[in-house]
């Protein structure tokens, strides 16, 4: 905000914040508050770009299904159990995430033909297939920035990439996105990797 007229701002919303709070309030109150925020904005830090994914790595699969089990708190543990005993005989073990009032389990789409069985007799699931799951693997060094899951849903978002779920763990985002948008998240991250990597 510095090129703004704060003075020309503060008459321009009078009229509302006196209809909102029913209260007169002055201009040069007004004024005050503007510029208070306004120097708030200007100190705030985004991650920068170089640091935050420098040497991360990122993979992308797709033909992925998301499946959500709604179970009382009280059964997770036995389903969480059941599930890491199926995942023998899946080509990698799912993604599993106890959530506050359902389970969120990523895999394949032929791991899931093998667990549907177990799956199918729990009273609420909801499946979303056709999906892409992208790995974001960081770095020590982003692994400490503040901001960096913002930073990275920010920066697809930005681009059109609608994130389905996230699921944020100490070195590495899980994303879950439509698969016609697989490609075009994998090339956005990649390319910010890439050019993270030459500075």
């Amino acid at each position: 905000m510095k090129l703004m007229n704060f003075h020309s701002l503060a008459e321009f919303i009078q009229p509302q914040i006196q209809q909102l709070y029913g209260k007169e309030a002055s201009i040069n109150t007004l004024v005050v508050a503007i510029k208070r925020f306004s120097d708030t904005l200007s100190n705030s830090k985004s991650p920068d770009a170089s640091i935050v994914l420098k040497d991360a790595r990122i993979s992308l699969s797709s033909g992925i299904v998301d499946v959500t089990i709604r179970a009382p708190k009280t059964q997770f543990s036995a389903i969480v159990k059941e599930l890491s005993d199926t995942a023998a005989e899946f080509s990698e073990f799912p993604h599993i995430f106890p959530l506050s009032n359902s389970i969120k389990l990523i895999l394949p789409e032929e791991d899931y033909a093998l667990a549907q069985k177990k799956i199918d007799r729990l009273r609420e699931v909801v499946t979303q297939a056709n999906v892409s799951k992208l790995i974001l693997n960081l770095s020590p060094r982003a692994e400490m920035t503040p901001g960096i899951a913002s930073y990275v849903t920010e920066l697809l978002f930005r681009n059109g990439v609608n994130i389905l779920d996230a699921f944020l763990g100490y070195g590495d985002i899980i994303m879950v996105v439509d698969d016609k948008d697989g490609p075009l998240a994998y090339d956005v991250l990649q390319r910010e990797i890439q050019s993270s990597n030459s500075v």
